[in-house]
């Protein structure tokens, strides 16, 4: 039975160590402008500052750790997340060298940026820490003549509820479109939220100053969506993490790996698509990223291209070279597909998320044809300990659909019946079932069964009956 992942891989050291260094420049962010304000520069505000900046780093870490504790995992995704915040609180703090500036800040762009590179749970407290840490800010270092309630209202009421909208209904698009419309979506709310404050707090109306201030909050929306599409490729090429622009990019078949494989092992390149096909409707179908899971099966099998004349479905001319080796030869080299592959994924800078995939979608698993071939020449029980993949057992749950993905396209393929789609199905997951192979990824029994339906769905879509078309010549006009 698939068990629920124990988080085991976050390194402490390292996410304590970033947090302290973030404070100490989150500190010198705040408290250095004030340097030239005596009048303001206490040592009960200072205190207070550091306070402040710890209490919201503190939240932000508890609330990762136990709302997307995957994401704390990376220490590569913790410092993109950082970043981000960290530019996200300068242009907020630049918006003061303009009276109307504050209308104009993209409130929403660390949570834009982040749902894409890291999640829309970090994304969203993320960005609520920053508006905090803002608002705290203003009000820690004010003196009576500066006080100006409007602008503190609109930062703290526009920036959540951007925060949110972004954070829970954008999600992880790859569209432009859908951007452009979170963009108007995003402006139509900072107007709102411009004009709340503006009537709240304005006993005096005036159009022209109104005017301004609309216009600049209906410019916001957009100014978030063009530096979300500046920063993004910045932030993945610095950090090296993925978005799903970069898996859609490489999920073609134009690209030059596949094109390579479709040269050099052009069975293993159709076995690819169609694992594809299967990969992405079970992804959607249990909440996971398309994208990702079609990337992840594209290149899956990439390893192949090193010695692809030794897997059965590149040997077009009838020959088998493990005919002539023994179980054990054959089996070390079927097995080096995966080691071949996660150096080719690294040769060509593919995702992390693909790199995992490759070395993973196999995990320990038996070899079952040379190891029943070498039980024929072997008296008693053979154990398979040394027939088996060397893992690692999938840690995701795009890797433990690529697994049963993987093994059932080459079943089904094979068996050619679709009256036997349903117990194959079933025999390949119990199988590895059996073998533990979900014990170090989240998936739950509930969505291995929503897989196997999925899989049977697809099946029958693929190998749909279609009408036999008469072997008559018709006689066209000429």
């Amino acid at each position: 039975m698939a068990k629920k992942q124990r988080l085991t891989n976050i390194r402490w050291k390292e996410i304590i160590a970033s947090y302290i260094v973030v404070f100490i420049l989150f500190s010198a962010l705040t408290i250095l402008p004030n340097l030239t304000n005596p009048e303001v520069l206490t040592g009960v505000r200072i205190v207070v500052q550091l306070v402040t900046i710890l209490l919201l780093l503190s939240a932000l870490a508890l609330y990762i750790y136990f709302a997307d504790a995957s994401s704390m995992e990376s220490t590569r995704k913790t410092w993109a997340m950082f970043t981000t915040m960290i530019l996200a609180f300068v242009i907020i703090q630049l918006s003061k060298l303009w009276e109307y500036a504050i209308q104009l800040v993209p409130f929403a762009l660390c949570a834009l940026i982040l749902s894409l590179i890291v999640s829309g749970k970090c994304g969203f407290f993320a960005n609520f820490i920053i508006i905090m840490l803002c608002f705290m800010q203003d009000i820690n270092w004010r003196t009576g003549a500066t006080l100006n309630s409007e602008n503190f209202f609109y930062l703290l009421f526009g920036g959540v509820i951007e925060a949110v909208f972004v954070s829970f209904v954008l999600g992880k698009q790859y569209r432009r479109s859908r951007y452009l419309a979170v963009g108007l979506a995003l402006s139509v709310i900072s107007v709102v939220t411009a004009t709340i404050s503006y009537l709240m707090f304005k006993d005096a109306w005036s159009w022209a100053e109104y005017g301004i201030r609309v216009a600049c909050a209906f410019g916001s929306g957009l100014i978030a969506v063009m530096l979300m599409f500046l920063l993004v490729p910045l932030l993945e090429k610095i950090f090296n993490v993925s978005t799903v622009f970069r898996f859609s990019e490489i999920a073609t078949s134009d690209s030059a790996l596949m094109r390579k494989l479709f040269e050099k092992a052009p069975g293993t390149y159709n076995h690819c698509l169609t694992v594809a096909t299967y990969v992405e409707a079970c992804a959607v179908a249990i909440g996971q990223s398309a994208v990702m899971a079609r990337a992840a099966a594209y290149y899956h099998d990439i390893g192949k291209l090193k010695n692809p004349g030794y897997f059965a479905e590149n040997q077009f001319s009838g020959i088998n070279p493990h005919d002539s080796m023994t179980p054990e030869a054959s089996v070390n080299m079927i097995k080096l597909h995966t080691v071949n592959g996660l150096a080719i994924a690294k040769e060509y800078g593919l995702p992390k998320e693909v790199q995992t995939a490759i070395i993973e979608h196999h995990g320990t698993m038996p070899i079952k044809y040379f190891y029943l071939k070498a039980q024929k020449y072997t008296d008693g029980v053979l154990p398979y300990d040394g027939y088996c993949y060397d893992g690692p057992k999938p840690s995701n749950k795009i890797s433990a659909i690529l697994m049963i993905c993987d093994s059932c396209e080459a079943a089904l393929r094979a068996s050619g019946n679709r009256d036997n789609v349903e117990k194959i199905v079933d025999g390949i997951v119990a199988e590895r079932l059996a073998f533990d192979q979900f014990s170090n990824c989240d998936i739950s029994m509930k969505e291995i069964d929503i897989i196997k339906s999925t899989i049977i769905t697809t099946f029958t879509g693929i190998r749909h009956k279609r009408v036999s078309y008469p072997d008559v010549r018709l006689k066209g006009d000429v």
